[in-house]
């Protein structure tokens, strides 16, 4: 179907329709000239008239050309993104532009299903305008993701459909769920992971670390690394003794605190102020994560299921806690796929996994240092040799660190209005240009731009819609309003009755 003519000027990169039909942008056309059959997207478009252009300033003119005829002529002009050729395998960008009168035609769904439905691994949605199928291919997601949008346009819908899909080839990820959307939801095939710690498993930097140790404190770690060294292997042997050992936990903790005072007695220099200082360090450890800490918790390696999506709620921890939860895991997963690896397939996690971090804007922060953002940026350095895949989820692009997102090949980006945001992806993104990121505000909730080595070309799609329930959909506050009027009433009825029954006030009242 022929919707327009190209007009003016043209490069091989982008031409201008005069259109005589409606289009919307993201619909993907072709232009056929010099032999050669041309793939674009809209990427804009302008209604205007001739007779009512930007010159006219008296309202009179206006008022009176509708009264001689309401169907004033008008023009509609779009611009197309010219993306490749779709006469060979390769879809390379075209030699030539197109010229001037240049017929545009609407893609057809076999031209289109070539491009983005064969090849492709999994289902992820519809191209925006039409029933063709967009198939994402799973491998390069070792390359790692970004999820970016506005609050509202869709990123848990979007993590949803993509875990449980992953999971329906066998495929495996870990989501730190943040606000327990995800454990609270219908997700097939999910594997819900308790929060835990064990003080055992962490290495004597990790530790110290969580207890805030200075870089620069150089006896207070030497301390904790030989108190934990010599405390260890006594307390394992403890735990597989057996009997009562009442809180195990407390236990640890002053077990190790012995380890310290002995450890310091054991050096001939005075340590007392260093000494002090970390068992101070370890009181405040000890309030800070009780309730992540377990000694009987075991690896996060042994509570992974292999095809399923994992879940770790993380919702009812502070964001230290979460911090050191997030870290934890990442620093567990990448070491044991690189055990793996180095041991011929011998020992560690058998198998590749997708990580997903919500809310990642708090944990891998351009202006703050986490226990995350280091895990995360070794990951995204050196996952892909080990097969750890990141998937960063943010509606605050801008405040993500900007070595992690450029490390992002991949992206989904769903509707973003926010010009700073923009930029900031824009800056970010080689394979993301200006025209791209302008369409950004036009997407309607649940639409996305997907960039990167998942898809053979920059796509706009539909993102299917998760089946299921997610626990993080906005409340509806007039229906929680109406219940909780409900409930007041029927409590002042009753009320109401036991006073009619004698009963004292102030028993009445506590009903």
């Amino acid at each position: 179907m022929i919707i327009g003519y190209t007009i003016g000027s043209a490069t091989t990169q982008e031409a201008l329709m005069l259109a005589e039909k409606k289009v919307r942008i993201g619909t993907y056309v072709v232009l056929e000239y010099d032999d050669m059959k041309v793939l674009g997207v809209i990427t804009s478009v302008n209604r205007g008239s001739p007779m009512l252009d930007e010159s006219v300033n008296d309202v009179e003119i206006v008022s009176r050309l509708q009264q001689l005829d309401s169907n004033i002529p008008h023009f509609l002009k779009a611009s197309i993104k010219l993306l490749c050729k779709l006469d060979n395998e390769s879809f390379d960008q075209p030699d030539y532009p197109p010229a001037a009168g240049t017929k545009v035609r609407l893609a057809e769904e076999e031209e289109l299903k070539k491009i983005f439905s064969e090849g492709g691994d999994i289902r992820l949605g519809t191209l925006v305008g039409t029933n063709v199928e967009v198939k994402i291919k799973v491998n390069p997601l070792s390359r790692h993701l970004a999820i970016l949008a506005a609050t509202g346009s869709g990123k848990s819908n979007t993590v949803a459909v993509l875990t449980q899909r992953l999971a329906e080839i066998g495929g495996t990820s870990l989501i730190f769920d943040y606000h327990g959307e995800y454990y609270n939801s219908d997700i097939q095939n999910i594997n819900l992971i308790e929060p835990k710690i064990n003080p055992l498993k962490l290495m004597p930097t990790e530790f110290a670390t969580l207890l805030e140790i200075p870089k620069n404190a150089f006896k207070q770690y030497r301390l904790l690394r030989r108190s934990l060294k010599s405390l260890n292997q006594e307390f394992i042997e403890q735990l597989k003794s057996g009997g009562d050992k009442g809180d195990i936990n407390s236990l640890f903790f002053d077990e190790l605190e012995k380890k310290i005072n002995e450890e310091s007695a054991k050096e001939k220099s005075d340590r007392k102020d260093s000494k002090d200082e970390l068992l101070n360090k370890i009181e405040e450890f000890r309030d800070k994560y009780s309730n992540v800490i377990d000694v009987m918790a075991p690896d996060v390696i042994d509570k992974l299921k292999v095809g399923s999506v994992n879940v770790v709620n993380l919702s009812f921890l502070d964001e230290e806690a979460m911090d050191a939860i997030i870290s934890h895991y990442l620093r567990s997963i990448l070491e044991a796929r690189k055990e793996w690896k180095n041991s011929n397939h011998t020992k560690g996690l058998s198998y590749p996994i997708v990580t997903v971090i919500e809310e990642a804007h708090v944990f891998l922060s351009k202006n703050d240092n986490t226990l995350t953002k280091y895990w995360a940026s070794r990951i995204a350095r050196e996952g892909r040799k080990f097969g750890v895949s990141l998937v960063i989820v943010s509606q605050r692009p801008k405040g993500l660190d900007e070595n992690i997102l450029s490390q992002m090949t991949n992206k989904i980006i769903l509707k973003i209005v926010e010009p700073n945001d923009k930029n900031y992806i824009l800056e970010s993104s080689d394979d993301l240009s200006e025209d791209l990121v302008n369409q950004l505000p036009s997407l309607n909730v649940g639409e996305a731009i997907v960039i990167g080595k998942i898809v053979k070309l920059p796509a706009i799609i539909k993102i299917d819609k998760f089946p299921g329930k997610l626990g993080g959909s906005d409340p509806d506050l007039i229906d929680e309003w109406n219940k909780a009027l409900k409930m007041s009433k029927e409590k002042e009825n009753l009320a109401r009755q036991v006073l009619d029954m004698g009963v004292p006030d102030d028993f009445a009242s506590h009903i």
